[in-house]
């Protein structure tokens, strides 16, 4: 009969002592796929979205010194800048831009009137009407799509950050700054 021979322990697991270090290597390719790259990729947006609401109000506070909100409607839809500014950011797609006047009743209730188009203010809302003292802010707001760094091929299913741009509006107000008349029509420049 062959003989048995008991082997300790030590020599039993030797073999096993360090298996667990391909399983680590494969948990570690994992992290960094899984959760360091996709942070790195989204980690973007924020900054994209700090740049282009920073080039969005410097463009509201420039339209906002206009002499009238005609002539400010005008300068916004003549001038390409605002939308090229924020293409050249890279990673933001401009799709709408939209300009209107704020007007809040300070006084009372807060009562809010908005005017998307220039000479529509309504009497009792201008600076001398009756429903003064107001608050006039110039809002311009924009809807964009924002990329993160990296998009990834996808099938059918679109999902924001990782197949497609994530939709974002933007939008920054300014004070209006001219409350004064035309002296040769007599009517607020805000309305003309």
């Amino acid at each position: 009969m062959p003989s048995l021979r008991i082997r300790s322990w030590k020599t039993l697991n030797r073999r096993n002592c360090g298996s667990q270090i391909v399983e680590f290597g494969a948990a570690l390719g994992l992290l960094i796929a899984c959760v360091f790259l996709p942070m790195i990729d989204l980690s973007i947006v924020p900054v994209r979205w700090m740049m282009a609401q920073e080039i969005i109000n410097a463009y509201s506070r420039q339209l906002a010194f206009c002499e009238t909100f005609s002539q400010s409607y005008r300068t916004m839809e003549a001038d390409p800048s605002l939308t090229t500014r924020l293409t050249n950011l890279g990673g933001i797609k401009v799709k709408s831009i939209q300009l209107y006047l704020r007007i809040t009743r300070i006084a009372h209730n807060n009562e809010t009137l908005v005017v998307e188009m220039p000479k529509r203010i309504p009497p009792e809302w201008l600076p001398n009407g009756s429903k003064s003292p107001c608050s006039y802010s110039l809002v311009l707001n924009v809807q964009s799509l924002l990329s993160p760094a990296v998009l990834f091929p996808g099938g059918g299913d679109l999902l924001p950050g990782v197949t497609a741009p994530f939709p974002m509006s933007i939008s920054a107000s300014h004070e209006w700054e001219n409350f004064g008349k035309n002296p040769v029509t007599g009517k607020f420049f805000l309305n003309e």
